[in-house]
């Protein structure tokens, strides 16, 4: 019994994976539009992850569940001329689970037993100041947080949407 409760909840996850992950680039997704940018701003050096980053330039992201460590990553970042900034043939995505009850995430969540959920983290667009970070957090049959996390190149960044859930980047100690 207990086998095939954990075989459904794989199979819960891995469906939350890909429907996550293709809602959240898709809503989240920076879509230049013709005669909208000028052009100092495609000259415009931004923060940018993973793609031709191949520097010493790196940031760790750290999630928290009540303060336990459910999952930690270490992604390259670089500063880089925005117009030198080049598509991905598949978007990168940083995906971890834990369990927890979806009403956690607000009164309109009926289920208050702790339930597999997955979270995604993605770019959503680059600043001068810090690459901008995509999150979700979603069940197998629904989103039930998508949001932004700046992830500054120097500090420490923390966001908590929801008590309990902390999402940290930071850049690695350098000895």
């Amino acid at each position: 019994m207990k086998l095939r409760s954990n075989m459904r909840a794989c199979r819960v996850r891995e469906r939350a994976t890909v429907l996550t992950a293709a809602v959240c680039a898709l809503a989240l997704m920076p879509v230049p539009v013709s005669g909208q940018t000028r052009p100092s701003a495609r000259a415009q050096l931004v923060w940018h992850w993973f793609g031709g980053c191949a520097g010493r330039d790196s940031l760790i992201l750290e999630f928290h569940v009540d303060g336990k460590l459910v999952y930690s990553s270490t992604f390259p970042i670089c500063y880089m001329s925005r117009s030198d900034i080049r598509p991905e043939p598949q978007q990168r995505v940083l995906t971890f689970h834990f369990d927890a009850a979806p009403r956690r995430f607000g009164t309109q969540y009926r289920a208050s037993e702790p339930e597999p959920i997955t979270g995604n983290v993605w770019e959503a667009g680059q600043k001068q100041t810090a690459v901008v970070l995509g999150v979700s957090f979603a069940t197998a049959e629904r989103v039930l947080l998508n949001t932004r996390h700046a992830a500054r190149p120097n500090s420490s960044a923390r966001s908590e949407w929801i008590r309990g859930l902390e999402l940290i980047t930071r850049p690695p100690r350098r000895d």
